[in-house]
């Protein structure tokens, strides 16, 4: 099974368990409050944001604020439950688009090596599968 078939495999039985769903969001909060109230204040939201390399100020606050239905100055587990499972499933498609693209080009390289040139003509070179996404690039200095 390949790296990408194990992540969509977890993805899947998260989506389709709410018990190990629920256990992911609760790891994740965790995880990211610092005073252990069992919520993401606004500063623990930025700062782990910003560790990953978000620098967009307007654009954290905003999310927060989206998050933040009572608008209380906090994300509960209640609250960040719908956009964490939202997010999951996007990714969960993103994956398994990756995966037929990359099953496409695996398929026409595997296509163009086995055919062969009776005219002995080399200049159709075998393509190789391109990696979909570079590295992620840091706005933090």
């Amino acid at each position: 099974m390949s790296s990408i078939d194990k992540k969509i495999s977890l993805l899947e039985d998260m989506v389709s368990s709410p018990d190990r769903l629920n256990k992911a969001i609760f790891d994740i909060i965790k995880s990211v409050d610092m005073n252990n109230d069992d919520q993401i204040s606004r500063a623990e939201f930025q700062k782990v944001l910003q560790d990953f390399g978000i620098g967009d100020f307007e654009a954290i606050d905003d999310l927060f604020d989206s998050l933040d239905r009572d608008q209380n100055g906090h994300i509960s587990f209640q609250e960040f439950k719908p956009f964490f499972r939202a997010q999951t499933k996007i990714k969960l498609e993103h994956l398994k688009e990756i995966r037929e693209i990359q099953r496409g080009a695996n398929t026409k390289v595997a296509a163009n090596s086995s055919g062969s040139s009776s005219s002995g003509d080399d200049t159709q070179r075998e393509r190789k599968p391109r990696k979909l996404f570079g590295k992620w690039k840091s706005t933090k200095y």
